[in-house]
């Protein structure tokens, strides 16, 4: 059941980024496609960006959705400068953290 507890916020570019990289994770037999040559060029391991998915798209069926495609027109763009993708990443984890402090005093 998704979470009714806020979602983290992704900017226009890093939803297309990830909805494209989710697309291209599923279909890995077809070779690496745009957005996981750039993960690989920024160092990214695919953990990291799971944990932006999760805590913004936290519905399996929106994952599914964007992992079965057809992925977005527009191709991607990495969408972090240098040290944005690690405080996003920390913004993520900590939404994360707090989602299941919400849960488990609901739950």
């Amino acid at each position: 059941m998704p979470s009714k507890h806020p979602l983290m916020k992704l900017s226009r570019e890093e939803d297309l980024f990830l909805r494209h990289w989710m697309f291209e994770q599923f279909h890995y037999e077809s070779g690496p496609g745009p957005a996981k040559r750039l993960q690989l060029e920024h160092g990214a391991i695919p953990a990291e960006l799971s944990i932006l998915i999760a805590a913004a798209l936290p519905d399996p069926a929106a994952q599914q959705a964007a992992s079965f495609g057809p992925p977005p027109a527009e191709p991607p763009a990495w969408p972090w400068a240098a040290e944005g993708f690690r405080a996003r990443l920390a913004e993520a984890r900590l939404a994360l953290e707090k989602r299941s402090r919400m849960e488990s005093v609901v739950g």
